[in-house]
């Protein structure tokens, strides 16, 4: 009896069994405490695993997956690894385009990151005639919240118009990263003859940048907690979009 005394742990076991009301209060106690924090628990089917990545789009219409390797990745791949706070470099090469993800330090400023990247980019001479200039982001992630589901007896643009003025209402509320689905959106056509095209030395593409970016404005800052500040108008309608200017010319003509 005395060498079971002398174990701590039948110490323990044999106070609660002679007190349980101690027991019961410890229990007690603990089943508070993981109510008050149950709330607080954030758990994920699938953990996020996030990766500062900066990542780097090359086009080139026209050239086969080897071609843009060779002649684009490859020449601009070692000088992008040797960009200060990178550990690895992943290349995929496509038929037209390219993609390169830099992956960088943890808590590496990836302000300092992207602009490094724009300037080894800037620097590279040897890229071939006809690839478009390199596009370079900051790579990034969300995790979706929630979903809603619009329903009811009525017409399917009315539901559309319903989930517009229901998106409208987030952002107002600070939600700035909304997608509707199952409503197919609106389209505006934009009809030109190759004739026009080579009167006005244009390309499709050009013409359909311009209009990417009047069509969309960017976003400036907030104002109180409720309010977002977004610099430019979106032009979406049919005559909003064809009064876009596609080149101004030194003589002043559009």
């Amino acid at each position: 009896m005395a060498e079971n005394m002398n174990n701590p742990i039948a110490g323990l076991l044999s106070y609660f069994a002679r007190h349980q009301t101690a027991a019961n209060l410890i229990l007690l106690i603990m089943i508070v405490l993981g109510l008050a924090s149950f709330p607080k628990l954030r758990a994920q089917f699938f953990p996020d695993t996030v990766f500062d990545q900066v990542r780097v789009t090359v086009q080139w219409d026209g050239a086969g997956a080897s071609d843009i390797d060779e002649a684009v990745v490859q020449v601009i791949l070692p000088d992008l690894q040797n960009v200060d706070g990178v550990i690895d470099a992943v290349s995929s090469s496509f038929e037209g385009r390219a993609s390169i993800s830099l992956e960088f330090e943890d808590d590496w400023d990836m302000r300092r990151a992207v602009n490094d990247t724009k300037t080894v980019i800037d620097a590279v001479t040897d890229i071939p005639d006809g690839v478009e200039a390199p596009e370079v982001r900051l790579a990034s992630w969300s995790d979706r919240v929630t979903n809603v589901v619009i329903k009811g007896p009525v017409d399917v643009n009315q539901l559309g118009r319903m989930a517009d003025e229901f998106v409208a209402k987030l952002f107002e509320r600070g939600v700035a990263r909304t997608s509707i689905a199952g409503v197919e959106p609106p389209r505006t056509v934009v009809k030109l003859t190759q004739l026009d095209l080579l009167r006005n030395d244009v390309t499709l593409r050009e013409i359909a940048n311009q209009i990417g970016e009047e069509a969309k404005t960017d976003p400036s800052g907030e104002v109180g907690a409720s309010a977002r500040v977004r610099a430019g108008k979106a032009k979406r309608t049919p005559d909003e979009i064809s009064s876009i200017v596609i080149r101004s010319n030194p003589d002043g003509s559009k």
